[in-house]
């Protein structure tokens, strides 16, 4: 039987820290069972790319979103920073996530061929 593939989007951060959330409970839902799952982070969203960046997000409806990158990483999940969003919101190769990935439009595509993309 084939691995399930997943990969969610992350568009937003400070303004809506639920739209940041949801994605991540989806996603560690996915990476606990067994799926690979790739986490993009686009347009405000690659904000989260920043290393603190999570800290002190509390969303009204989840855990704190620090929590929940924690637990997306620990489980094994991928990152994947849109580089000039990175640029646009100040994440750059000193003070990105350890083990986050600059993920640009070709490589992205190629990684969503063959998963389910959910976007938020």
């Amino acid at each position: 039987m084939a691995q399930e593939k997943y990969l969610f989007s992350i568009t937003h951060l400070e303004q809506d820290p639920d739209r940041a959330a949801v994605p991540l409970v989806l996603a560690n839902s996915a990476l606990s069972c067994g799926a690979d799952v790739l986490l993009w982070l686009t347009i405000e969203g690659a904000r989260l790319g920043r290393q603190g960046a999570a800290q002190g997000l509390l969303p009204k409806s989840f855990p704190p979103v620090a929590d929940l990158l924690a637990a997306f990483v620990e489980g094994g999940g991928r990152i994947g920073i849109c580089p000039p969003c990175a640029k646009t919101h100040g994440v750059t190769d000193e003070n990105k996530l350890p083990g986050a990935t600059w993920l640009g439009a070709a490589a992205l595509l190629a990684e969503a061929k063959d998963r389910q993309v959910y976007s938020f």
